[in-house]
């Protein structure tokens, strides 16, 4: 083989070599970021906005709790879990609110049990909160919470909420 045409080679498998590498780079560096599976209902839904192209999303305005644990995949690296909001409406009784408390009780061991570690729940502003933070704190499972808006239910800020649980997501 001539020295020109080793030359060559050598020129083109180096540039193969700098895409091959190029590629691997971005794929290491997207990799670097944490894969995570949004699940929920309308709060859900705002914080799967918000971390849009970070995270897939599988929310539905107005569901209950224990169809937010039906939408839990496994293999997710990070799932984060809005439920209970609607499941204590305002004005609750006190017989609905044993039942909703069982079933809320219900989709958390669910929940928990698909996503594994990997488990972040978004604190709901209603009589739920204290439901979720309890069996949460009781199993040792990730918390995030918000500043709730003008109605009470919602977060004020979705994107301060998206980057609150972007930085517990990435260490």
């Amino acid at each position: 083989m001539s020295v020109y045409k080793r030359l060559e080679l050598t020129m083109i498998t180096g540039k193969t070599l700098r895409g091959a590498l190029l590629l691997m780079g971005l794929c290491i560096g997207s990799g670097a970021q944490a894969s995570c599976m949004v699940v929920g209902d309308s709060i859900g839904v705002g914080i799967g906005a918000a971390l849009k192209g970070v995270c897939q999303s599988s929310a539905k305005v107005g569901i209950s709790s224990i169809a937010v644990a039906e939408r839990v995949r496994a293999g997710a690296h990070w799932t984060i879990a809005s439920l209970g909001s609607n499941d204590f409406p305002r004005g609750i009784g006190a017989a609905q609110r044993s039942q909703s408390e069982a079933r809320v009780r219900s989709a958390l061991v669910s929940a928990s049990a698909k996503a594994g570690d990997h488990l972040i729940l978004v604190l709901p502003a209603n009589g739920a909160r204290g439901i979720v933070q309890s069996w949460a704190s009781l199993k040792g499972v990730r918390t995030v919470s918000f500043s709730p808006g003008p109605d009470g239910i919602h977060p004020r800020n979705y994107n301060a909420l998206g980057r609150e649980i972007q930085s517990r997501i990435s260490d």
